[in-house]
């Protein structure tokens, strides 16, 4: 009986502990939002799964969550910002569209702060009709952001293609497994962020042999990439689109820059498939890490990043 009493007790104290937990954990990211469980509410509320393995998930069309404490604006498209009418696209000079990650999203700045609104405010000031596109959509590679256009959004008639290219960009992507605990609790997704911590090769003492492994030849995410551009530009070239490659940088740590080797290896490979591409690096490297930074180990640009962005594509696009 003793022993039958001792079960659970135990069983209680863990339950305890555990709701205990969740309740400091939701306290603590209603104070002060934490980046993993944002980017939980955020796939979470926004994004559903595709019925294409090589785009993996989408925006939910029509859908608001505030994350970060900031409010993000799903429209009838999937984009992030306003609605967007097909049937008056024509109306407009140019049409550019922007496609990436979470950085072309503007993952932690508002809406109006971000580059491809910046874009569209200079091009307004100059009196240049034009409608830019923000189509980044977070946990995305170069085979993701490809696929979801070719898919879902050459309906849009883009007269330009911004390929925003980040470093992480040729990382093979695996929808994780989802159970009760991370699917609903704030404890469960700390638990598999700690347990992923431990399984992952990427360390900010290792960052770049970590990304020298994403660049070697021989790497099947590099080859999708390539492979995935390749196929984006025969179809611009055949639509006669502008399309261009930008490479952003890492942000984290800008003086020394230890990732220069994919930006070589980026612009080697854009000169073999004949696809323009051009590099923001020197823009960034002169400027104080921490002062683009959206928070301590995000490597999202805060407003100040997304100025430089957006009046430097500006210029690339003129």
């Amino acid at each position: 009986m003793s022993k039958l009493k001792n079960f659970f007790t135990i069983i209680v104290s863990l339950i305890f502990i555990f709701f205990l937990c969740e309740g400091i954990l939701r306290l603590k990211n209603f104070i002060i939002p934490n980046y993993d469980i944002e980017m939980w509410k955020y796939a979470k509320t926004l994004k559903k799964k595709s019925t294409n393995p090589k785009i993996g998930h989408i925006h939910i069309n029509n859908k608001t969550a505030k994350l970060q404490k900031i409010k993000i604006r799903i429209n009838n498209l999937g984009q992030r910002g306003k609605d967007i009418n097909l049937n008056e696209l024509n109306n407009f000079q140019r049409r550019i569209l922007v496609i990436g990650s979470s950085v072309t999203l503007g993952w932690g700045v508002k809406e109006d702060k971000i580059f491809t609104n910046i874009l569209q405010k200079i091009s307004e000031q100059k009196n240049q009709n034009w409608l830019v596109i923000n189509g980044g959509i977070g946990n995305y590679n170069t085979e993701r952001y490809i696929n979801n256009y070719m898919e879902n959004w050459q309906d849009l008639n883009a007269t330009d293609i911004v390929v925003q290219f980040f470093v992480n960009d040729t990382e093979i992507l695996k929808d994780g497994k989802v159970n009760f605990f991370t699917k609903h609790t704030h404890t469960g997704v700390m638990v598999w962020k700690f347990i992923n911590a431990l399984k992952s090769d990427l360390s900010p003492e290792n960052i770049d042999s970590y990304y020298k492994k994403l660049y070697e030849d021989d790497f099947d995410g590099l080859k999708i990439a390539v492979k995935e551009l390749k196929k984006l530009n025969s179809h611009c070239e055949d639509k006669e689109i502008n399309c261009i490659i930008i490479l952003t940088p890492d942000i984290h740590k800008l003086n020394p820059y230890k990732l220069k080797f994919i930006n070589k290896k980026m612009k080697f490979i854009a000169k073999e498939i004949n696809f323009k591409i051009y590099d923001l690096l020197p823009a960034f490297e002169n400027i104080n890490g921490p002062e683009l930074w959206n928070d301590y180990n995000d490597p999202h640009p805060n407003e100040f990043g997304h100025e430089i962005l957006g009046k430097e594509i500006y210029k690339l696009l003129n």
